[in-house]
C-alpha cells in the first residue's frame, strides 16, 4: 500500500466511524447538544489528542485542537469545518473537513514538522441549523458575532433554549464572550469542504479554489384570500390563494432564468389552509431562498418579486404581503488565500479552478474577523444535504494536501 493510499485509508476509517454517530433514519441526523453529538466530541476529542493536540472547547462546544508553535507570539493558523448534519443528510457534508484537518494534524506529527505560528484544528458546532434554526452558530461565535440574548431566544422544536441545551451539555454559554477571536489571534482559518454541486465532477476537476461565497435573502409570502366549499363556489366568485400564488412562484423562476449570472431561487416550504381537498384554499404561505454571488443582483431581483406580488395579488382580487426574515450579504475570500490555494494545488499538479460557493458555511462569518480560504473537492452527482452524498476518499486525501501547503505556506 502507498503512503496515499494509506492516508485516503485512514479518511475513510474516520469519516464512516462518525458516520455511525446518528439518530435513527436514513443517513446522518446527528443534531447539535444531542446523545450522537456527545458520542462524536468524544472521538474527535481522542482524535486529537492522540495527534498530540492539546484540546479545549468554548463556550458553545466548538472543539479547538492546538499544536504550539516556537513563536508564542504569532497569532494561529486555523484548520477545520462543522460536525453538525442536516435531518437524514449524508456523512461527508462539514465532517469530511473536520476529518481532513486530523489527518493533516496527524501528518505533521509523524512528519515531525516545526511550526512558527500555533497551528489550530478546530470542530465547529452549529453550522446546518437543523437543531435551533440558526446556521453558522459555531462560526459567529468564534467571529464574535453571536448575541447573549440569542441563547434564550434560539430553541429547538421542544421549546428548548441554546443556553439550556449547552449548559444540560456541561458547556458554559455565558462564556460567550471569550469564543471570540480576532486577526490579533488568529491568522487565516482554512475550510476544506465537499463542494455540494456538480461542477467539479463535470468538468474532471480535482480541486475547487473558493473565491466567493453567495449571498442568501430569505422571504416569506403570505397571500390571503377566501376558504368556500370547492363544489357550489362559482369560479367567477372565488378567491382561491393557491392559483395567484403558484403563479407568483413561476414569475420568481422566470426573473431568475432571464438574470443568468449564478443567482437562484428556491421555494422550499409551502402551506395552504384549510388544507382540505373539497376546500377553495384561502391563505397560502411560502418560503423564497435567494442566493447570488453578486449582491446587486440580489437587491434588484427582491425589488422585482416585491413589485411583482403586489400586481399578481391585485388581478386575482387577494391580498399579500412580502416579509425579508434572512439577510446575508455576499463574501469574498481573502485573494492572498485564493492565491495560495491556487499555488498549492498547482505545485501538487492537481486540476483546479475558480468557484463560487452556492452554500453558506461558518467561513463566511469567520472572514470577517481574519483571512478565510477554502478548499473544494469534487461531489458525486453533486448531491449533498441526502444520505447518497458521496466524496470519493482519494479526491479528500488529495484535498488535505492542498490544506496542508496552504498552511505551511502561511507558516513561512
Amino acid at each position: 500500500m502507498t503512503l496515499q493510499e494509506a492516508q485516503a485509508e485512514r479518511i475513510e476509517k474516520e469519516i464512516r466511524e462518525l458516520s455511525r454517530f446518528s439518530a435513527e433514519g436514513p443517513g446522518v441526523t446527528r443534531l447539535t447538544y444531542t446523545p450522537e453529538h456527545a458520542a462524536a466530541r468524544e472521538t474527535l476529542i481522542a482524535a486529537m489528542k492522540a495527534a498530540a493536540l492539546s484540546v479545549r472547547e468554548d463556550a458553545l462546544g466548538n472543539i479547538i485542537g492546538r499544536r504550539e508553535g516556537t513563536d508564542p507570539e504569532l497569532p494561529a493558523i486555523a484548520v477545520g469545518s462543522h460536525f453538525d448534519s442536516v435531518r437524514n443528510g449524508g456523512m461527508f457534508d462539514g465532517t469530511a473537513g473536520v476529518v481532513c484537518a486530523l489527518e493533516a494534524a496527524r501528518v505533521l506529527q509523524e512528519n515531525g514538522y516545526v511550526n512558527r505560528h500555533p497551528l489550530e484544528f478546530i470542530a465547529i458546532v452549529e453550522e446546518e441549523g437543523a437543531r435551533f434554526s440558526s446556521g453558522m452558530l459555531g462560526g459567529r461565535a468564534i467571529a464574535g458575532l453571536v448575541a447573549d440574548r440569542e441563547l434564550d431566544s434560539l430553541v429547538d422544536e421542544d421549546g428548548v433554549s441554546v443556553r439550556q441545551a449547552a449548559t444540560a451539555f456541561g458547556l458554559k454559554p455565558g462564556e460567550l464572550q471569550a469564543a471570540a477571536r480576532s486577526a490579533a489571534d488568529m491568522r487565516a482559518f482554512i475550510e476544506l469542504h465537499i463542494e455540494q454541486g456538480p461542477l467539479l465532477e463535470q468538468e474532471q476537476i480535482e480541486i475547487g479554489v473558493v473565491t466567493s461565497i453567495v449571498g442568501v435573502r430569505a422571504l416569506r409570502v403570505a397571500v390571503k384570500g377566501r376558504s368556500d366549499h370547492a363544489g357550489t363556489t362559482p369560479m367567477h366568485l372565488r378567491q382561491d390563494a393557491l392559483v395567484p400564488a403558484a403563479l407568483m412562484v413561476r414569475e420568481v423562476n422566470r426573473f431568475v432564468n432571464e438574470i443568468a449570472d449564478g443567482t437562484v431561487a428556491t421555494v422550499g416550504h409551502l402551506t395552504v389552509a384549510p388544507g382540505g381537498g373539497n376546500q377553495v384554499p384561502g391563505e397560502v404561505d411560502f418560503t423564497l431562498d435567494l442566493r447570488s454571488p453578486h449582491e446587486e443582483s440580489l437587491r434588484a431581483l427582491i425589488d422585482r418579486i416585491s413589485v411583482m406580488v403586489g400586481e399578481v395579488a391585485s388581478q386575482s382580487g387577494v391580498a399579500a404581503d412580502v416579509d425579508e426574515f434572512f439577510n446575508l450579504s455576499p463574501v469574498q475570500l481573502a485573494p492572498t488565500l485564493v492565491d495560495a490555494v491556487r499555488e498549492a494545488a498547482s505545485a501538487l499538479e492537481y486540476t483546479h479552478r475558480d468557484i463560487s460557493s452556492g452554500a453558506g458555511h461558518d467561513s463566511m462569518f469567520i472572514a470577517q474577523v481574519t483571512e478565510v480560504g477554502m478548499v473544494f473537492v469534487p461531489s458525486r452527482a453533486g448531491r449533498s444535504h441526502v444520505p447518497e452524498e458521496w466524496t470519493d476518499f482519494d479526491d479528500l486525501r488529495k484535498g488535505t494536501e492542498v490544506v496542508l501547503r496552504v498552511m505551511k505556506a502561511l507558516d513561512r
